[in-house]
């Protein structure tokens, strides 16, 4: 099989999010969960400023924007005062997910579980950082365990629908993305991963209208808009694939929907983009090179057996 496949992402990572099968799962903190006891070493500080809820609040709300930086600024300031916030505590491991920290993530989270007004969120984080460790079958237990006990987890949702997709389990999948979909109906990384849960099964007219959807809520989607592409380039319908594709990517634009055609069996569609894509772009020689050989294995296959039957 060829492998030569340049794309985009194809998923949107959502933890708080798209070669052709990427993740899209949840992210979310940055520093290592411990506290600074600064009584002794800090003689003039003995005793840090009260927390004020409204800098828990901003930092959540931080996160949710996707500005970790941020929240980690502000539940550092919180920490030093409070070590023991459960709030706090809590969005610093979600930063610590968000920033690829993923031991940290893990460990953090896994201390969180055993307190039980966090323990929901917390084994969803858990889940995730697992799943982003590539452990799936752990992670999939906890996320698992993570909805039976707080349904609304959407997070958690998106990411078993991710592993379900992995697994080939088409129903679980679809049935995990639309619960995600139910509880946040705005979120066009939802969108693009059910979309490209479709374009996994073959459904292209259900993947089409999830990408369109994906878009409309968020125009600038390049994953989305890229994998609209591919879809319509999986349906057959190639010219679609091409609108709005700028100067600087029709290159490998030809080239994936070459390889997409050639994955389909249109060999003469296939040749012909690999081709222009190969006249277009020459840093796509080698790429288009290697898809065009298979093609022409393929070719000569065919022929055999034609021959054969005859």
């Amino acid at each position: 099989m060829p492998t030569q496949f340049e794309t985009a992402d194809p998923r949107r990572s959502g933890v708080t999010a798209s070669g052709s099968r990427f993740l899209a799962v949840a992210a979310v903190c940055a520093l290592v969960l411990t506290a600074c006891a600064t009584s002794e070493e800090v003689p003039l500080q003995a005793k840090p400023e009260p927390v004020s809820p409204e800098i828990v609040a901003a930092a959540e709300q931080a996160i949710e924007q996707g500005n970790y930086a941020d929240a980690k600024l502000l539940l550092e300031r919180v920490l030093l005062a409070d070590p023991g916030n459960l709030r706090a505590r809590l969005g610093m491991a979600e930063s610590q997910l968000a920033f690829g920290q993923l031991n940290a993530a893990a460990e953090a989270f896994e201390t969180l579980t055993k307190v039980p007004e966090v323990a929901a969120r917390a084994q969803q984080g858990r889940g995730i950082a697992l799943l982003l460790k590539g452990q799936e079958r752990p992670a999939l237990f906890l996320l698992e365990q993570a909805v039976a006990q707080d349904p609304s987890l959407w997070r958690a949702w998106n990411a078993i629908g991710t592993l379900q997709d992995r697994d080939g389990h088409w129903e679980a999948a679809g049935r995990a993305y639309d619960r995600a979909l139910e509880l946040r109906p705005d979120s066009a990384m939802l969108y693009n991963n059910r979309g490209f849960s479709h374009l996994l099964r073959r459904d292209h007219a259900a993947a089409i209208a999830d990408f369109d959807a994906a878009l409309q809520l968020e125009p600038g989607m390049e994953a989305a808009r890229e994998n609209l592409r591919l879809a319509f380039a999986w349906a057959g319908q190639y010219d679609q694939a091409l609108v709005g594709v700028g100067q600087k990517d029709i290159g490998r634009a030809f080239n994936n929907i070459g390889f997409v055609a050639l994955l389909r069996g249109d060999l003469p569609a296939a040749e012909s983009y690999l081709l222009r894509s190969m006249e277009i772009d020459p840093k796509f020689n080698r790429v288009a090179n290697k898809n065009l050989e298979y093609l022409k294995n393929l070719k000569a296959i065919n022929a055999n057996k034609i021959a054969g039957e005859g």
